[in-house]
């Protein structure tokens, strides 16, 4: 009888997508009391941009936007929705509701900016601009690297 592998070695090293979610939490967490004074948490405050940025957009092509499942999306424009942040319209097709950003919401989100930009900047002076320049590169290359595998995995599928 052979002996098991240990299940935390690897010749990849330290799993890539634990290392990622941990430094994924911090990171979050920082923006999250940043942006505290604002009543928003760096995941709504993305979503307020996004939606600003867009004028109006589905739910569908909010969620593809910013990789989330509908689901996950729906959970967390709850909240916005109930503090009056957002409204929806429907679309050219009776059945698409369009979401965007009440006077409430803008006001909102320009509040929040200042905190966001505040949080932008103690991140990016901690990094320093070599190593944020890295870290967006690399984040690019794994977010192409996962959409790739996931294509594949799904073509094998069908």
């Amino acid at each position: 009888m052979s002996k098991p592998e240990p299940l935390y070695t690897s010749e990849f090293g330290p799993c890539a997508c634990s290392q990622l979610r941990r430094a994924a939490r911090k990171l979050s967490a920082l923006y999250d009391r940043l942006l505290e004074d604002a009543g928003v948490t760096v995941t709504q405050y993305a979503l307020l941009v996004n939606i600003a940025r867009a004028g109006e957009i589905t739910r569908t092509a909010l969620a593809t936007q910013l990789g989330m499942d509908r689901t996950t999306l729906t959970r967390n424009l709850m909240p916005l929705e109930k503090a009056g942040l957002l409204s929806a319209a429907l679309g050219a097709d009776r059945r698409e509701r369009l979401i965007c950003l009440t006077e409430k919401g803008t006001r909102k989100l320009s509040e929040s900016y200042v905190l966001w930009k505040r949080a932008q900047a103690v991140f990016a002076t901690q990094m320093g601009p070599a190593k944020l320049k890295q870290l967006r590169s690399a984040l690019q290359a794994a977010e192409l690297a996962a959409e790739i595998q996931a294509e594949e995995t799904s073509n094998s599928a069908s």
